[in-house]
């Protein structure tokens, strides 16, 4: 994990007014506080901020070839470096250091472009070719690490996080109203937009090129499907989970500093920390469980006995919940684009704790993608009986299930459930119904429409069974959208790097070459095939406990100080009711028990109304030391307010 900005002269030389890469690179500080590095020429400069992970001695970027003409920079981590070392130096380039961002420069000359489809690793990696004046960037294949970037008519700035972009003084920072329906439907601004007019979001398994004859970006890799599932017994495809998973495990617990797997007692994690101690990397390994005031004891007792099984030592972590109120600005800055995820409070104080231990920290983000563990994947028995009954028979029956049993965006999706799951899917992973997201639009003319990119998808992956469709889905969408840069962002403020085995190409591409039924089994039972592969390790207890995501303490605040989110919203400087219709918005408001119906919009709402406080109207980019009170000038009273 590190931090990248920079800036590219469109006209070939640096113009007489340029963007401060100086400001744009310290907003990023707290992504690489041990060191800085700079590229500087007549066409682009480069800064970097590091996190020193590996080759903690020489390994401070940029790195070069052996004659200097080709430096890179690397935010990420290249998990294969070390046999793709071992092929440059049999190919005789020379290496200087131990460094995976090393391989870079000499794989560049090697291959060019095609360099990216031989990474594996999380990874925005910038390369600064002299000879061609120009500059490539590349996101990872599947999102894990983002860039962001805006042209001006004199330049292209790019940075880590929305926030160096901005820091650079050539963008002016105006909302694209046009996203803010999405925003708020979503809880994300869909790629490639984001909430900032002119600024995008470079997708996963793109390339940026930036040369003297303009700004093109393609796309290096795609995950695609050959249609006809792989034809293996279930028990084939666990055994092969259990080697990709643990080949995964294995390169990402590779560090030269302590490393910690944040070990929930769920299903995920606990696989993560079984196959670390297959491995020959697992010395001071330390499994890092969390312990909030309302987390169920199980969790806590079933991550206990695992890590005494398995031989692993184990801390506690019992973090201090801070006053939310006073943290909400804290959270508005590190959620950037902003990404308005209500556990990303929960996960920066897991990994402010874990810091204190480690400075790597792996955690099982991708695995309800990969094996099917989201409730939306699988229909309660009720709505499961509604949708395999006749159309016909469905869309009388509607007229006396709506409302009273199931609302009408839920019927209208079981009623299409057999022929598709697209309208199921955008039900179970929305904020706004369909007619609040109409209503929203017409109120905001040329808004983009929320589910364009789920729809896109779910056209790409028709080829696909049903439930294949919705796990493609979300990998594409929801998992590098939402929940890989809350992550991103959670551990960065934190200064540790994040690490997500399950978000690994060669397992991924093997289980969507899967059958659902050999995943899920028929009926489904969630996550059926990962239990089945970690069965020898996991108790039982564990594989058939229920799910238990991040705690959000967000839903309580709001109800213990409702008039403070009022004030925030409904204030005279508030963005929102200037764009959105004040019926809609007073109506959230109007009670503290609507308030907590609605918590996920309403967070984003209060998130995105700080936000832009802090980068639109305040132009402050770097953490924000103020409170809520003082940024919006509540009153004492309600400031004071206290559990």
């Amino acid at each position: 994990m590190c931090g990248i900005a920079g800036a590219f002269w469109l006209g070939g030389h640096a113009p007489g007014t340029r963007p401060s890469v100086e400001r744009m690179i310290s907003a990023l500080h707290h992504r690489g506080p041990d060191s800085d590095g700079w590229s500087r020429s007549d066409f682009a400069e480069v800064a970097f901020k590091r996190l020193a992970i590996i080759d903690l001695s020489t390994g401070d970027q940029p790195l070069a070839n052996e004659d200097g003409t080709i430096e890179c920079f690397l935010n990420g981590e290249i998990y294969n470096y070390a046999s793709l070392r071992e092929e440059l130096l049999a190919r005789g380039h020379v290496l200087r250091t131990n460094s995976d961002t090393e391989v870079l420069p000499h794989l560049y000359e090697e291959l060019g472009e095609g360099m990216f489809e031989r990474l594996r690793g999380m990874f925005l990696v910038c390369v600064v070719d002299h000879r061609r004046r120009s500059i490539l960037l590349a996101r990872d294949q599947l999102g894990v690490k983002q860039l962001y970037y805006a042209r001006t008519p004199s330049s292209v700035v790019f940075a880590s996080e929305l926030k160096g972009v901005l820091a650079s003084g050539a963008v002016d920072p105006e909302v694209d109203d046009a996203s803010l329906v999405s925003y708020l439907s979503l809880l994300y601004t869909p790629e490639p937009h984001t909430l900032v007019k002119g600024v995008a979001k470079l997708p996963p398994g793109c390339l940026l090129r930036l040369t003297p004859d303009g700004v093109e970006e393609s796309r290096y890799y795609e995950l695609t499907t050959k249609g006809a599932p792989l034809d293996i017994s279930t028990e084939e495809a666990a055994d092969r989970v259990v080697d990709l998973l643990a080949e995964s495990v294995a390169l990402q617990l590779h560090a030269d500093v302590p490393v910690g797997i944040s070990l929930s007692g769920g299903i995920d994690s606990s696989a993560i920390a079984c196959l670390a101690t297959l491995t020959e990397s697992r010395a001071g390994l330390t499994a890092l469980t969390i312990s909030w005031p309302d987390t169920p004891p199980e969790e806590v007792s079933y991550s206990r006995r695992l890590c005494a099984e398995l031989g692993m030592a184990q801390e506690i972590l019992e973090p201090e919940l801070g006053n939310i109120e006073d943290e909400l600005p804290l959270l508005a800055w590190m959620s950037d684009e902003p990404v308005a995820d209500p556990a990303t409070y929960s996960q920066f104080r897991v990994s402010e704790a874990a810091g204190q231990r480690v400075k790597v920290l792996l955690g099982g983000a991708g695995g309800d993608e990969l094996f099917g563990g989201y409730g939306h994947y699988v229909l309660p028995r009720k709505k499961a009986a509604y949708a395999s009954l006749p159309g016909a028979l469905q869309r009388q029956l509607r007229r006396v299930t709506v409302p009273r049993w199931i609302d009408e965006d839920s019927a209208d999706a079981l009623i299409g459930y057999s022929r598709s799951r697209r309208l199921w899917h955008r039900r179970s992973t929305t904020h706004l119904t369909q007619d609040e997201e109409r209503s929203l639009a017409a109120a905001i003319p040329g808004s983009l429409a929320p589910g364009a990119n789920v729809d896109r998808l779910f056209g790409a992956y028709r080829h696909e069974d049903p439930l294949n469709q919705q796990l493609l889905v979300d990998l594409r969408s929801y998992l590098p959208e939402q929940l890989l840069p809350m992550l991103d962002r959670a551990t960065m403020a934190a200064s540790i790097e994040g690490r997500v085995p399950f978000v690994d190409v060669p397992l991924v591409e093997f289980c969507a070459s899967l059958s659902s039924r050999t995943k899920l089994g028929w009926p489904y039972a969630r996550k059926r095939l990962l239990k089945r592969a970690i069965s020898k390790w996991v108790p039982q207890e564990i594989l058939s406990g229920r799910k238990s995501g991040m705690p959000s303490h967000f839903p309580t605040f709001m109800a213990r100080n409702p008039d403070t989110i009022r004030r925030v919203l409904l204030g005279p400087e508030a963005y929102a009711r200037t764009v959105l219709p004040s019926e809609w918005l007073e109506a959230r408001l109007r009670t503290a028990d609507e308030m907590v119906r609605s918590f996920p919009v309403l967070y984003a709402l209060v998130i995105f109304e700080i936000w832009h406080r802090l980068f639109v109207v305040e132009r402050a980019y770097e953490r924000p030391s103020m409170q809520l009170a003082e940024l919006f000038r509540l009153p004492q009273a309600v400031a004071s307010a206290r559990d």
